[in-house]
Order: C-alpha cells, then sequence, then structure tokens
C-alpha cells in the first residue's frame, strides 16, 4: 500500500496540474460503485460538478482536493493510480472514478484491485479524529514520541503503523526507521529509553524525507503520472532485502512476521 512519500509524490504531480479547474461531469467507467465511499454516483455528481479545485495537500495517506463547496478526497489503497491520459481505451476497465473539466482534460483513477475510494465530504473533522500525528510536521518532536511511547505497552512496528498515533507510516518506512534506530520491531514500546527515542524520530523524518525527494518506493504497483516509478526502492536498506547482508554490519537480513506483517530487520543490530 501507498505510504506517506507515495502520497505526496502523487499529491506534487497533481498540484501542477487541477487547481484552478472546473469540474464538469464524473463517471464510473467500469461501474465499480464500491469506489464510491459515502455517496452513490449521482449523489457524488450533484456534490462535485459546477465546482472548482482550489489545492490540493495531504493528510496521512489520504489525498484531499479542496473544493469551492467542501472536499473530494482518495485513498489509494494498494494499487490505486491517477492518470491524465488513457492509452488504450481497454484499460478503462481498471478506472473506477474519472474527473472531466470544463478545458476538455480528464483525470483518472485507475485501480486494478478495486480497493481504492473517494469521499466527499463538506468539512474534514471526520479525518482529524480518526488520523495521529503528522511525521513531517512540527510537531513530531523526540519529546514528545518518548513521553507517547512511554504511556504504551505495545510492540513498537505495529505501534508505529497505527495511523490513530502517527499518520503516513507503512511496513516499508516502519522497517528502514527501526533499522536506522538500532530497535528490533518486537520492542515493547515502554521500554524504548530517551536516546533511541531520539534516534527513532530522527531516522522517521530523515527516511520519509529522503523517500520524498526520490519520488517513492516502487516495489510492484505504485507509479505516478504518465507511468514514473518511484525511485527510492535502490536506497533501502533491509525492507525486502531477506539474506542480503545488512549494510551495517553484513550480518544476513532476516525476516520474521510482526502482527501479520512481513518484516525485515537485522538480527545483529536491532538486538531483541
Amino acid at each position: 500500500m501507498p505510504e506517506l512519500p507515495e502520497v505526496q509524490t502523487v499529491v506534487d504531480f497533481l498540484k501542477d496540474q487541477l487547481p484552478n479547474q472546473m469540474i464538469k461531469s464524473v463517471q464510473s467507467p467500469n461501474g465499480y460503485d464500491g469506489v464510491f465511499e459515502n455517496g452513490s454516483l449521482k449523489e457524488y455528481q450533484a456534490f462535485l460538478c459546477g465546482h472548482q479545485i482550489l489545492s490540493i495537500s495531504r493528510r496521512g495517506k489520504f489525498i484531499i482536493m479542496e473544493l469551492d463547496n467542501g472536499f473530494l478526497l482518495f485513498h489509494l489503497r494498494m494499487t490505486g493510480c491517477f492518470m491524465l491520459e488513457i492509452p488504450d481505451t481497454k484499460e478503462l476497465k481498471y478506472v473506477s472514478f474519472q474527473l472531466k473539466f470544463s478545458n476538455g482534460s480528464k483525470l483518472y483513477f485507475r485501480d486494478t484491485r478495486k480497493f481504492g475510494r473517494a469521499y466527499i465530504c463538506q468539512n474534514l473533522d471526520w479525518l482529524e479524529n480518526r488520523l495521529g500525528i503528522e511525521p513531517l510536521s512540527d510537531n513530531l518532536t523526540p519529546l514528545w514520541l518518548f513521553h507517547q511511547i512511554k504511556q504504551r505497552n505495545r510492540l513498537i512496528k505495529p505501534l508505529l503503523m497505527d495511523q490513530r498515533f502517527i499518520a503516513g507510516l507503512g511496513n516499508i518506512y516502519v522497517d528502514e526507521a527501526l533499522w536506522q534506530a538500532k530497535i528490533h520491531p518486537k520492542t515493547i514500546s515502554s521500554r524504548i529509553g530517551k536516546s533511541r527515542c531520539n534516534k527513532l524520530c530522527i531516522a522517521i523524518q530523515d527516511i520519509l524525507n529522503h523517500a520524498i525527494e526520490n519520488k517513492g518506493t516502487t516495489i510492484i504497483d505504485f507509479n505516478y503520472g504518465r507511468n514514473e516509478k518511484g525511485r527510492f526502492k535502490n536506497k533501502l536498506k533491509v525492507f525486502k532485502r531477506t539474506n542480503e547482508p545488512c549494510p551495517r554490519c553484513s550480518m544476513p537480513i532476516s525476516k520474521m512476521f510482526v502482527s501479520q506483517r512481513g518484516t525485515h530487520y537485522c538480527k545483529k543490530c536491532q538486538r531483541a
């Protein structure tokens, strides 16, 4: 599933394409009603048509299009992606959401697995109530993180992936951050000392920023724009590197499951 860097990459791409565009029509080329999370196609058409996109931003893993009358949000889930053109009409069978603008241009939401969702709303209160702190905001500090994890007795990896705690982190970047901070993925959060917590906070922000600079990580499905791929895959230290030498100590990278998620780590650098 695309995480914060991938979603930010898509937002940065759309920012150059969509602001000030007036929505003329809304369609679902493949007829998949499941993409409309909180209404029917007719309700989305009534809410969106004739309204202008003012800005595009991100909150956690959600793409937010601010309109002159409310908001249109998207969650990419596993395989959702935005395209400006469909080179082959056969591809329309994968397009569940399509916007046509007053200037004749179109935006396609292509989603082969059909897990992606669109939301319409007049305010974002419901979203704020379900998401935690933004990891790249000034609010995430080593002191904040230390106080928060001390209050919880949870395995550190699933805690960091909990969107109600920190919004936007997922499997890839949590594995990378824990490796950089030398913290075992199954460490109980309340047992992490201030020094290691400081390193973890720095690692989270450092890795996310570098991933954004490299347009995210493409493992299998992620792409944006005109089928462009993320470049951070080549910079991963542990994720999907099972049995390869640890870049820090040369111990083969191990894989285990933590809360049913495949987890990559170094047994030597990240001692239990």
